[in-house]
């Protein structure tokens, strides 16, 4: 576990921008006790990067974190200040093209995946300087267009966050 941590870290440090969508295995029962140290670990990681977070997760426990609140959007949550931050999410993503961006997947599973799973892909594709890291325990495969420029890891997503105290 620790050597993909360690490559985590490594493509973070390289990587000028940094997209996270983190899925609702975050919220599934084996999640839920290494969820809150995934979260903090994250934020750690995340520190003086240049990153956005999407989220389906709708407990709010990634609010607690440290994470900048404009930087963190969940579309499932119908509130005014989550459309606003959409919309900064919206022209960040643009700002993104031809610059060398990271997206992580973190347990993104195929309940939501028209707002996390096929935009990621989506956006790896088109812009040939990014690269994606898909991490979920069962749905970690990555399609045959990003071949070469992805990297798959089966493993749960929060555990393995949890497990990354740096």
């Amino acid at each position: 576990m620790q050597k993909k941590i360690t490559l985590l870290l490594e493509k973070m440090e390289h990587a000028d921008l940094i997209l996270i969508g983190i899925g609702e295995t975050f919220a599934s029962e084996k999640s839920l006790e290494y969820v809150e140290a995934a979260y903090r670990n994250l934020a750690k990681m995340l520190e003086g990067k240049n990153y956005f977070v999407i989220t389906t997760c709708t407990d709010r426990k990634i609010e607690s974190v440290g994470l900048k609140k404009e930087r963190v959007v969940c579309p499932l949550l119908e509130e005014s200040d989550q459309e606003t931050v959409w919309d900064i999410y919206l022209k960040w993503l643009q700002g993104t093209l031809h610059k060398k961006l990271l997206v992580l997947e973190l347990g993104v599973g195929l309940r939501y995946p028209d707002l996390i799973r096929f935009p990621f892909e989506k956006t790896v594709f088109y812009n040939q300087r990014a690269e994606l890291i898909r991490i979920h325990d069962k749905l970690f495969q990555l399609p045959v267009e990003l071949k070469g420029r992805g990297i798959s890891v089966e493993e749960n997503a929060a555990r393995l966050f949890a497990c990354a105290e740096n």
